[in-house]
């Protein structure tokens, strides 16, 4: 799940590490079992950091939800 998220930061950011890029997502893993809430994780790229579009997020998770409303990270 974390590949086009990754990848399009690393087009702007050269030194970013996919383990770290790992480890922030497993901050919100609160089931410790590699999902995170779609909620939650669509919320943190909109509203946290360098915030991300409606349209951009909605691009990133695409067919990326399981349907428990969860989206793999690992």
């Amino acid at each position: 799940m974390f590949l086009p998220i990754y990848q399009a930061l690393s087009k702007e950011q050269k030194d970013i590490n996919p383990e770290e890029f790992i480890e922030g997502f497993r901050v919100f893993d609160k089931d410790s079992n590699g999902f995170i809430s779609a909620a939650e994780l669509r919320h943190l790229l909109t509203a946290l950091g360098e915030r991300l579009r409606e349209d951009e997020v909605d691009q990133l998770l695409a067919g990326m939800e399981n349907g428990q409303g969860l989206v793999p990270y690992e």
